[in-house]
């Protein structure tokens, strides 16, 4: 077996003046000798942080307060090439910035010129996106940084385009908030994820619903032979603000949250109800391939590592891919690592904030994932060379053929559309409800053991 050792650590400094961090992101591009990150929160800034990683110490510098929204920001997103920045407010505001270096060419003035002396780094407003007319939940940047999409509490998506800062098309065909939205790395589709459970998948070129999916068959049919499609995605009484949802880098393969698996028990007729996170391929939105199970926890968001890795020789892959992608799903209060070979989670982590959690981002190399929560800290996990996989050599030079599911997870459609195949996590033991108010450590440094699913020593997460 197989033991590796990656570090958490919630650094103790107030991101936000200890009002809830609501979103946070890596700039993909990283040529400065640090990662740049910006995070938003429910103080109404956006802040800028420069990732500094020597060995086993992370340590995080404030570099700039980006100060034009008046109210909460859900969402910050760097644009693929690195160059802006969008974030996302409770006003229906949505605001593009770009980085001004000392001797750049962009000499553009902020719109909104203030005191930023003590900035490290000068970010200029270039323009602000007005179309939606409440409250912006998610934002997603095409693979080309040109266009834009959102969604909102109005009930629509729109996609923009960034460079004259109009709308390109208004996607109102939801029926409840728009709280999760992801461009297609293709640049073929746009997916929204909606409060109304239903999954939609449009198509970018002429902004058309391609496909929506929000029921299914469950493979085992009731005794009496009766099919009753059930639903896959909670409701809007789910407590949460944000169903962030996330394409893989190859564009092969879309991971959502907040789903629901509804099940009968037929000794007693009762209904039987687990949380889960879907995966649907791109050949087939209609219906998820596969399902990751979390308990009595549900899911807010997902995010798929940039990085491609070399499969593990030891054990067939799910995918018929010619590489490993990984992936981090993010429940309330906990956090799991799954990769595309296999068929359950590497890595649990739990209880490591207050309160509910709310984004995730991958740095540009896949070493570190920060987790932001509402309890105002943010988690950084970091990763040693090489500790997740070896990175698979052709990384750069993707060009993603259509992708089969082997060992028949999803049947030829002969009788009845099945429900996907279960992924069993690592068993963790129900720990007790507990107050926050009795937590009285502070956060501190942890480290969290990754296991391997041929290792013998998985069983040590049940008293975690």
């Amino acid at each position: 077996s197989t033991l590796f050792i990656m570090k958490l650590v919630i650094p103790e400094i107030s991101w936000h003046n200890r009002d809830p961090v609501l979103s946070a992101h890596f700039q993909p591009v990283t040529e400065d000798g640090f990662y740049r990150l910006a995070t938003g929160g429910s103080d109404s800034h956006v802040f800028i942080w420069r990732i500094k990683v020597d060995g086993s110490n992370v340590t995080v510098e404030f570099a700039a307060d980006l100060t034009k929204h008046q109210k909460a920001v859900n969402a910050v997103r760097f644009s693929p090439n690195g160059q802006w920045l969008a974030t996302g407010d409770d006003e229906s505001v949505i605001v593009l910035w770009k980085f001004k270096s000392e001797n750049g060419p962009d000499q553009r003035p902020d719109l909104l010129e203030d005191d930023e002396s003590k900035n490290l780094e000068k970010w200029v407003c270039h323009s602000v996106l007005r179309g939606h007319l409440e409250d912006v939940y998610d934002l997603s940047w095409s693979p080309d940084s040109k266009k834009l999409i959102s969604g909102g509490v109005d009930n629509k998506a729109i996609i923009w385009d960034v460079e004259n800062g109009r709308y390109k098309a208004i996607l109102d065909d939801h029926k409840g908030f728009v709280q999760g939205v992801a461009w297609d790395p293709l640049n073929v589709y746009a997916a929204t994820l909606s409060s109304d459970r239903t999954l939609r998948v449009f198509t970018v070129k002429n902004c058309k619903l391609f496909n929506k999916c929000d029921k299914c068959v469950p493979l085992v049919k009731k005794r009496d032979g009766e099919e009753i499609k059930i639903r896959l995605f909670h409701d809007d009484t789910l407590k949460s603000f944000f169903r962030r949802i996330s394409f893989s880098p190859d564009g092969q393969i879309l991971v959502t949250s907040s789903g629901i698996m509804e099940t009968i028990d037929e000794e007693n007729k009762n209904k039987c109800t687990t949380n889960v996170s879907y995966v649907f391929a791109r050949k087939s939105f209609t219906k998820p391939v596969l399902y990751v199970p979390s308990l009595d926890q549900y899911s807010v968001a997902v995010q798929f590592s940039p990085i491609l890795y070399e499969l593990k020789e030891e054990t067939k892959s799910v995918f018929d891919l010619p590489y490993r992608m990984i992936y981090a799903i993010a429940t309330n209060t906990s956090i799991l690592l799954m990769d595309t070979q296999h068929a359950a989670p590497f890595a649990y982590i739990g209880d490591i904030h207050y309160t509910r959690l709310t984004d995730l981002s991958w740095s540009s190399d896949g070493q570190l994932l920060i987790v932001s929560s509402s309890d105002g800290f943010c988690s950084i996990i970091s990763f040693t060379k090489e500790e997740l996989g070896v990175i698979y050599k052709d990384n750069t030079q993707i060009k993603p053929e259509p992708m089969e599911i082997i060992e028949s997870i999803v049947q030829e459609d002969t009788e009845v559309k099945e429900l996907p195949v279960i992924i069993t996590p690592l068993q963790t033991e129900q720990k007790e409800e507990k107050q926050i108010a009795d937590r009285s450590e502070a956060p501190t440094k942890k480290r969290v053991q990754l296991v391997t699913l041929s290792s013998p020593k998985n069983n040590k997460y049940k008293n975690k």
